[in-house]
């Protein structure tokens, strides 16, 4: 809807603002008023004509201020540096001339027997194994990382092995995927495409076009996973990889809140879509008992409960919000009453700038932030972060509870994935070549 009505509905605001344009730039002593009008014109119907191939995911919508994040952030706060002695950080171990296998692993996924997995840029799925402290400083580390399987050509992200074994993973390019390592004992395992579209209530169909996030329920099996955006990821033709930030970034100046969470039922092979209108869904996680699912709602800074049980089955709300940053990976606890969320970054000053503007100033600055080149798109603020929260029940509130954070990414930086484990928390990140891991206890 939004494309067909697109140069209808924007007509008049670009024709005001690139005629007005013209006429500022026109000098009337030497120009006449024909000229002027003729060349103010061209400019604004020559926009109006290319401006959907210029945006082709459609036009920058209203975003209610409400869901607008306007964070404050401790600087005092220096919990997830090196210095507090509960951050570890494991690289790659390396020979000469071994290519590295270790590279912008998003998410760190554990087997059942606590083996540690990661999903690596070029979608491999690879091991650290043998972790050997570094003769300078006890608190790097470095690991044997062994290749378990090719993931297949797009990249995957968030992903969670189930009880069997099979690591289901949310890939940007195929949707839901499978593989059976324990089954197959690695050497065959085959990647099993398990959803790739959903039905949608009139019979029609709908692409999973970015499958972002994955968790298991503990008692039915079933799998949650995102669908951030309906806008595709491509490739950056300069370095020919996966740009799944760049498909990011035009969500946010977008604003339409495309996201939705959706579970796949391994009993009958059926997709069903749960929660729709998130701003770029990403973290998925379940609680113990699956009564619920929480979910972040990337770009309101919000975390958003869905109830799988009680009295508010099937709805979906605002949780917490105000954290200090953007919201990435979730998890959740199944010993403490905790859940926790991953804050990669912090909003700049200018997205804060332009997401505190009105309509009538913001949108044109947006559809500007989304035409520009790629490479001359806002880059994230240096930042680490991860947000403890408590879920809350049917007598308490939900509360944010603790942040750990490197307020300047010094040692830990733009966190996109966080999993709990036995007292531990793993941190990936997209944009490091290394994971981290937080000691709670």
């Amino acid at each position: 809807e939004d494309r067909v009505q697109f140069p209808f509905r924007t007509n008049q605001l670009y024709t005001v603002f690139f005629f007005s344009l013209g006429t500022l730039n026109a000098m009337p002593g030497q120009k006449s008023l024909l000229v002027l009008v003729a060349r103010s014109s061209f400019i604004a119907i020559a926009l109006q004509l290319f401006l959907p191939y210029l945006l082709p995911n459609g036009p920058p919508v209203h975003i209610p201020l409400n869901n607008r994040p306007r964070p404050t952030i401790d600087r005092s706060n220096v919990s997830l540096r090196l210095a507090s002695g509960k951050v570890t950080k494991i690289y790659e171990r390396l020979h000469e001339g071994q290519t590295p296998l270790l590279i912008g692993p998003e998410t760190v996924v554990l087997d059942n027997r606590g083996v540690i997995h990661s999903m690596t840029e070029d979608s491999k799925l690879v091991t650290l194994t043998e972790l050997q402290p570094s003769e300078s400083n006890p608190q790097i580390m470095t690991a044997k990382v062994t290749e378990v399987a090719n993931l297949g050509p797009g990249r995957a992200l968030g992903g969670k092995f189930d009880k069997n074994g099979c690591l289901y993973f949310a890939d940007v390019l195929m949707g839901l995927a499978r593989i059976c390592i324990k089954k197959s004992k690695q050497q065959n395992a085959k990647v099993e495409l398990i959803a790739s579209s959903v039905q949608l209530e009139d019979g029609s169909w709908s692409d999973i076009v970015y499958a972002d996030d994955v968790d298991i329920g503990p008692k039915t099996g079933h799998v949650y996973f995102s669908d951030a955006s309906d806008i595709r990821v491509d490739r950056d033709i300069r370095s020919g990889k996966w740009d799944i930030m760049y498909a990011s970034k035009i969500e946010a100046m977008r604003g339409k809140m495309s996201g939705r969470i959706l579970r796949f039922k391994p009993e009958t092979g059926q997709v069903d879509i749960l929660a729709t209108g998130a701003a770029f869904a990403n973290g998925v996680a379940v609680d113990k008992d699956e009564t619920f699912i929480l979910y972040t709602s990337t770009y309101e800074g919000a975390v958003m409960k869905y109830s799988l049980s009680g009295e508010k089955k099937g709805q979906a709300e605002k949780l917490l919000i105000q954290f200090p940053g953007f919201l990435d990976g979730a998890d959740c606890s199944f010993e403490r009453e905790a859940c926790y969320v991953a804050i990669p970054s912090t909003i700049s000053p200018l997205a804060g700038l332009v997401f505190s503007m009105p309509d009538f100033i913001g949108k044109p600055i947006r559809s500007l932030l989304m035409i520009i080149p790629r490479w001359m798109t806002p880059k994230a603020e240096p930042y680490g972060g991860v947000a403890e929260i408590y879920p809350g029940s049917a007598t308490s509130p939900a509360s944010l509870k603790r942040i750990f954070q490197d307020p300047d990414g010094r040692d830990v930086n733009i966190i996109t994935g966080v999993t709990e484990f036995r007292g531990k928390l793993y941190l990936g990140s997209l944009h490091e070549n290394c994971i981290a891991i937080y000691n709670l206890d």
